[in-house]
């Protein structure tokens, strides 16, 4: 096997395990599955995607490791979109989402195992105005949740803790009605999220039909807006039966206006962005390329759709 020329990009402080602790015993299973790797950690959040662009325009690696959790992952994708150089998932967050969706492994260490056998496919990327996304983008009371999450409850936690701070919230969130503009209709609902794989929050698959790789976004509304409703929402969407609410509803979307109001920002794939409505959600005009498995990529290849050029897509 040639050895490839690869950065791993980390986050030392994502996730309630020390995978960076581990960096030694990484490098070398990635050096096993073929790839010469060089660690180049985050000095601050928002860093990683500046730090791709560099390491792509001037070093020609082969593949970027992103290690960490999800927020971790879309800073990495960001720097790569527009580019042949495909992004590597080593998951060491908390929740791990865009890994599970890929049938990727839960740890760092067994998924670096596992890029022996992955191959390169493609990826839709959702774009919220110029912010890139690769899972989702909701507004509601998760967005208030994480925009002030519990570090104590998180970290010793998981995703326990950042269920039990979502209960802590629910108790002074106030329920804004929000309204989407979206295939020549208006909505006005109290969640919303514009989702690009089925899960949210881990195993629970929100929107059960969203495919990463069907040029569509699947949006899914909620227009309930009392405590006891958003309780009823969470219970039914761990128990899959949330799609036989009468007030729930998923379409398939080209594209999303946003129109407001979002007190507590909008939040993609784990981080709250302070964006200012109205925002446009819709896909780039190019997909990313992943490593991942070959099942995946098999998928992939069966529904066509988008073509990888250079140049970020907007």
């Amino acid at each position: 096997m040639a050895t490839k020329r690869a950065a791993l990009i980390y986050n030392p402080k994502s996730g309630r395990h020390s995978g960076p602790g581990q960096l030694p015993k990484l490098l070398s299973v990635l050096e096993t599955a073929g790839f010469d790797t060089e660690p180049r950690p985050t000095p601050a959040p928002g860093a990683a995607t500046a730090m791709v662009r560099e390491l792509v325009a001037g070093t020609g690696v082969d593949a970027v490791f992103g290690l960490g959790g999800d927020g971790t992952l879309r800073e990495v994708a960001a720097g790569l979109l527009g580019t042949e150089v495909p992004l590597g998932i080593l998951p060491a967050g908390t929740a791990n989402v865009l890994a599970i969706a890929l049938g990727l492994p839960g740890t760092s260490m067994k998924a670096a195992t596992a890029m022996a056998s992955c191959e390169v496919g493609t990826f839709d990327v959702g774009m919220a105005e110029d912010q890139p996304f690769l899972m989702m983008a909701s507004g509601g009371v998760d967005a208030a949740v994480m925009a002030r999450p519990n570090p104590w409850l998180k970290k010793n936690l998981g995703k326990v803790g950042i269920a039990l701070s979502g209960l802590g919230h629910l108790g002074s969130y106030r329920f804004p009605e929000m309204t989407l503009r979206f295939g020549g209709r208006t909505e006005t609902v109290g969640f919303f999220s514009i989702c690009n794989i089925p899960l949210f929050g881990g195993p629970f698959r929100l929107a059960p039909d969203a495919d990463w790789h069907d040029d569509e976004l699947d949006l899914v509304l909620f227009r309930g807006r009392t405590r006891l409703a958003t309780l009823g929402l969470a219970t039914s969407v761990a128990l899959g039966s949330h799609l036989r609410r009468r007030d729930v509803e998923v379409h398939r979307v080209k594209e999303v206006e946003i129109l407001g109001p979002l007190p507590h920002g909008l939040q993609v794939d784990g981080d709250v962005l302070p964006l200012e409505p109205p925002i446009r959600v819709r896909l780039a005009k190019r997909r990313l390329h992943v490593l991942m498995p070959p099942d995946r990529v098999r998928r992939s290849e069966q529904r066509g759709g988008l073509t990888v050029a250079a140049g970020v897509g907007g």
